[in-house]
């Protein structure tokens, strides 16, 4: 291959190629400067003189068909003539006192995102230290330009909605708080805790986000949210999730599956309790052989029955209501089913959905649930599987920021 063919492969118009040589899986290329003088960096002049070349600067590039290749770069010596300052060439490709080109850098946090430090450092044959020191420095900066767009998008949106959710530092014990662009499918930003009083500070703090203009936000049952939601954004519409209301029915059907069992034979009650995730399934995900267990396990207790099939209508209200006004009579009709099932256990979950009853029919003004949410809580998860906790909290957001919007991500060198 003819060298001006390598040097185009190379992508480095300031460098001339000279001679290449392979060594065991190295391919070593001797390349020079294109100019023949350069600028003084301390008075720009361009009257300087060069005083010889003192070494020869091993730098690793970007590997070409499996092999690790270096860059044999001359360290030429230049001396002003104006003022007389000495310096030492300087190549755009590389930064000083660098072993690694910038283009070579650039190709490491592609491969840390996602991963760990030690997976990227053995992808890449590089120390972990070098790889630690890049992506940290490269996670800083573009952290903040990531953040700084998806927030650009949700300022100018015009039908912005937003959904509010936590998700567990220790489970138990401390929780952040997450803000989301539904719409446009993006994290805006970590907000740590999740009482009223800790998402008033940060807010105070962050008045970018003070001038969102939401037309709904979705979030859970939690009450602290609905009222941080009322003061912040008083016009959106307030969103009961779709999943975690369904969730509420669903544990009434198997706390009344529990109970159920008590009265029954060993035999009905272990078959019960070995197909108990049939019962919470929706009806028409249901396989022929799951259709005949069902029966069987209904066939047990009548008043298991009636909950399973006041589950179903709950599902069927939530897909088939064609319009908000009908939605809010349709649900007034799956109440008044549930009271006439007359037991405690619903009960305790039907005051829960009367109290809600607004903001979960308000699912039919805006079609919105969390599930992309809780998708991006458990990238969070894995993340802090992956890295065993991250005890800086500035680097904790920078990797959930990026993380949850690789989409948004620039890998490239000088991009």
């Amino acid at each position: 291959m003819h060298s001006h063919s390598i040097k185009v492969l190379l992508d480095l118009p300031e460098l001339n190629v000279c001679a290449i040589q392979k060594v065991k899986d190295q391919v070593l290329i001797e390349v020079t400067p294109i100019d023949a003088t350069q600028p003084c960096p301390v008075c720009a002049s361009t009257q300087t003189i060069r005083r010889g070349t003192a070494y020869q600067r091993k730098v690793r590039h970007l590997p070409a068909f499996g092999k690790r290749v270096y860059l044999l770069l001359p360290a030429i010596r230049l001396t002003c003539k104006d003022c007389h300052a000495h310096f030492v060439w300087h190549y755009d490709c590389v930064a000083p006192k660098k072993r690694y080109t910038k283009a070579f850098e650039a190709t490491l946090p592609k491969q840390a995102i996602g991963a760990t430090i030690a997976h990227a450092a053995r992808l890449s044959e590089t120390p972990p230290t070098t790889v630690h020191r890049v992506v940290r420095q490269w996670m800083a900066v573009e952290s903040v330009r990531v953040q700084r767009r998806c927030a650009q998008q949700a300022k100018v949106s015009t039908g912005l909605v937003l959904g509010i959710d936590d998700f567990a530092i220790r489970k138990g014990h401390r929780y952040n708080t997450g803000l989301h662009d539904l719409r446009g499918g993006t994290f805006l930003d970590v907000i740590p805790g999740r009482t009223i009083a800790e998402l008033q500070d940060y807010y105070q703090a962050q008045p970018i986000w003070q001038t969102l203009n939401p037309v709904a936000v979705v979030m859970d049952l939690a009450q602290g949210y609905h009222t941080f939601v009322k003061e912040m954004y008083p016009n959106a519409i307030r969103i009961a999730d779709r999943f975690h209301v369904n969730r509420y029915v669903t544990d009434t059907l198997q706390t009344m599956r529990k109970q159920v069992q008590k009265s029954l034979s060993p035999c009905a009650k272990a078959d019960l309790k070995q197909h108990f995730r049939i019962l919470g399934k929706r009806h028409d995900q249901i396989t022929r052989d799951e259709m005949v267990i069902l029966k069987r396990l209904l066939g047990y207790a009548k008043l298991l029955r009636q909950v399973y099939e006041w589950k179903e209508a709950f599902i069927a209200w939530y897909d088939c209501s064609p319009s908000y006004s009908l939605a809010k009579k349709g649900y007034e009709r799956w109440l008044a089913q549930g009271k006439a099932i007359d037991h405690p256990i619903v009960e305790i979950c039907l005051k829960t959905m009367h109290n809600w009853q607004e903001e979960i029919c308000n699912y039919h003004q805006l079609r919105f649930t969390n599930a992309s949410v809780e998708g991006k809580n458990n990238k969070i998860k894995a993340l802090q599987r992956r890295h065993y906790f991250t005890r800086n909290p500035e680097c904790y957001k920078q990797h959930i920021l990026l993380e949850c919007n690789e989409e948004w991500i620039q890998y490239g060198y000088g991009s």
